[in-house]
C-alpha cells in the first residue's frame, strides 16, 4: 500500500516559504508523515545540497545551482523523512513549498 505521491483529490499546500541556508547543515523542512511532495527552489548565488534524513554536505546527493535551480520531489526522491540543507555561501536563500495529505 505505499504512499501515493500524486493523490490530487486530497492534497493542501502549507504556506510557500524561505529558509535561509548557511555554511552548516541545517533543517529546512521537518519530517512529516502527512507530506506527499515537496518544491525546493535555490534563490540565491549559490550552490546548495540536502541530505535526506541526515546532515547535509556540500555537493554530495541532491544539490541545486543558483539563481532559480529547482528539485522537486518525484516517485524516486520522495521522502517523509526531514530535510537538511547546507549551501556554498552564508545566508543562501531557498524558496519551499510543501504538499501534504488534507
Amino acid at each position: 500500500m505505499g504512499v501515493h505521491i500524486l493523490d490530487r483529490q486530497n492534497l493542501s499546500s502549507d504556506a510557500p516559504t524561505a529558509v535561509s541556508v548557511g555554511v552548516a547543515s541545517g533543517q529546512v523542512l521537518a519530517r512529516n508523515l502527512d507530506r506527499r511532495g515537496a518544491v525546493f527552489v535555490n534563490t540565491s548565488v549559490n550552490r546548495i545540497s540536502f541530505g535526506i534524513g541526515a546532515p547535509a554536505v556540500l555537493d554530495s546527493g541532491i544539490t541545486i545551482y543558483p539563481n532559480g535551480g529547482t528539485w522537486q520531489m518525484n516517485e524516486h526522491s520522495f521522502t517523509l523523512e526531514a530535510i537538511n540543507a547546507i549551501a556554498s555561501g552564508a545566508g543562501s536563500n531557498l524558496a519551499v513549498q510543501e504538499f501534504a495529505s488534507s
